[in-house]
């Protein structure tokens, strides 16, 4: 099972609980950024096979509870999406 973080601006409201999106996480395994589309939890027994999410704040506060993602699709590394956005 990995272990990712997230890294929110304002209030858990950014997200969408139970459904598809496109987030930017870091592997806590290598501190590699990338792109992903994920479906996200706030409750991990409702996404079973899922992979831990930790939900940071930009100062760093970490959210007491863990959360759950399920990686559907991957886009590349942060560093590569911002390449191809230039080319």
């Amino acid at each position: 099972m990995a272990e990712y973080e997230l890294f929110i601006i304002s209030n858990l409201d950014e997200l969408k609980d139970g459904e598809e999106q496109v987030v930017n996480v870091r592997d806590t395994a290598n501190y590699e950024t990338r792109t992903v589309k994920a479906i996200l939890s706030s409750s991990p027994e409702k996404l079973p096979g899922s992979d831990i999410l930790r939900i940071r704040w930009q100062r760093g506060y970490k959210h007491p509870e863990p959360w759950a993602i399920r990686i559907l699709e991957t886009y590349g590394s942060l560093g590569e999406i911002n390449v191809k956005e230039y080319l």
